[in-house]
């Protein structure tokens, strides 16, 4: 039966390229767009060799590792990550969590058919050997070294090569053995003519040399093996120490990402905050200013030329900070002292009567609200054209409270002030108050 390869990408392009490479080699290839859908693919079945894409949408790659391999249904499928993040930090982070490597989204087919001769998905042996014959003349992993063949190539080689020196040393060892056993049986061949019973003797003296020797094989075999098993032990090691200082350095430098980004933030609120204290201030003079010549005559429009010129110097500085908002213009009129003045209405009494001989004093409400309103053409022209003026940024709202909010209370009975008292109370009550009012309060 074939060998299955699952590849996890969200790129179709990326996908179909890998595809493709690992057909030429007879494997049976399954895809999933995202780690998720790979998850549930393994839920029911069990590819030889997993292609992991790292950036997708969703759970990344190193999530979707981590999953696999906590899983011990899946734990053994080795998990090769497909990407094209680079650098030692990354192959560190990729192996700590259980990938057996790194492979570039630009990967070239023979650096995939390594791959898989690495991971014995693909047969490796029969392609080492044609290799090691050119390039050495001689099979590594031919019938002489049968127990090498389950190692991985870099591992045979170097058995190889200590089995060669080995072999050289016991050849010369048994040489030198088998020249001092003649020089004996050549010494005691004299006399085991005369006394046969010599010639056991030395048959049996032969015997354990030859089971010393094969001890001693076996001895340097096992001594050789240990030797291996414990660089290969080191090497593991220093691998994992070097993997949990890559994490430890990418875990330092998240966080101290995140608190320069904490910094920062608060930095960045502080001068926001220092900016709307900044704008506040401004305003608040802007409207205090405003509000200088609040007051307006009995006889004058209280929207009229003075109050446009102020709104209009107004606007502009409001303009120049870059200002969005409403202007509220309200106006307050007062209840004045009066005499009847014919067919003209009515004007203020003399001041130096008593309050009590007024013909009249206020307006009723409607009287006043309507009074409130009053306003010049130059002062409606401008609030009109306000919206095309400052590009809809600066709005005007324009309220009449009448006589119902006066400033200072008058007197509650007018017999006991003049005229005089009573408008001077009054004059302070008929005002004009604007009001800056930023968007967002």
């Amino acid at each position: 039966m074939g060998k299955t390869a699952l590849i996890v990408d969200d790129s179709r392009s990326a996908r179909i390229v890998l595809k493709k490479m690992l057909e030429q080699h007879a494997l049976k290839v399954d895809m999933a767009e995202s780690a998720e859908d790979a998850l549930v693919y393994l839920g029911e079945n069990r590819p030889d060799v997993i292609f992991m894409d790292h950036l997708m949408p969703g759970m990344d790659g190193f999530q979707a590792v981590s999953a696999i391999k906590n899983n011990p249904d899946t734990a053994t499928i080795p998990i090769m990550m497909y990407t094209s993040q680079e650098g030692e930090v990354y192959v560190g982070q990729a192996r700590a969590l259980g990938a057996v490597g790194v492979l570039p989204k630009r990967v070239e087919p023979v650096e995939v058919s390594k791959v898989l001769k690495s991971l014995r998905v693909i047969d490796a042996d029969r392609d080492v050997r044609d290799t090691d014959v050119r390039e050495t003349g001689q099979d590594v992993t031919s019938g002489e070294y049968p127990g090498l063949e389950t190692l991985d190539q870099d591992l045979r080689i170097l058995i190889k090569d200590l089995f060669e020196q080995q072999r050289a040393i016991l050849r010369r060892d048994f040489l030198d053995s088998y020249e001092t056993i003649a020089s004996r049986v050549a010494e005691e061949i004299r006399p085991t003519r005369i006394e046969p019973k010599e010639k056991v003797r030395v048959d049996h003296g032969r015997n354990p040399l030859l089971a010393q020797a094969a001890v001693s094989l076996l001895a340097i075999v096992a001594v050789a093996f240990a030797w291996l098993y414990w660089q290969r032990d080191q090497a593991f090691q220093a691998l994992q120490l070097q993997n949990r200082s890559l994490v430890q350095e990418t875990e330092n430098l998240r966080i101290t990402g995140a608190e320069d980004a904490q910094l920062n933030s608060q930095q960045l609120e502080q001068y926001q905050q220092s900016l709307e204290v900044m704008l506040t201030t401004v305003i608040s003079a802007l409207e205090w200013g405003a509000n200088q010549a609040s007051l307006y005559e009995f006889d004058e429009l209280p929207l009229g030329e003075a109050r446009l010129a102020v709104l209009e110097q107004l606007s502009d500085q409001l303009m120049a900070i870059d200002f969005s908002g409403l202007v509220r213009v309200e106006t307050h009129v007062a209840d004045y002292c009066l005499f009847a003045a014919g067919t003209d209405g009515y004007e203020l009494a003399p001041g130096n009567l008593a309050a009590s001989r007024c013909d009249r004093i206020g307006w009723t409400p409607d009287e006043a609200y309507e009074i409130g309103l009053r306003q010049s053409v130059a002062f409606a022209n401008f609030i009109r054209f306000a919206d095309e003026r400052s590009d809809g940024r600066i709005r005007y709202e324009i309220f009449s409270h009448g006589n119902s909010e006066p400033l200072m209370d008058y007197p509650s009975v007018p017999d006991s002030v003049s005229v005089a008292t009573w408008n001077g109370i009054a004059a302070r009550n008929n005002r004009v108050e604007i009001s800056i009012i930023p968007d967002g309060l």
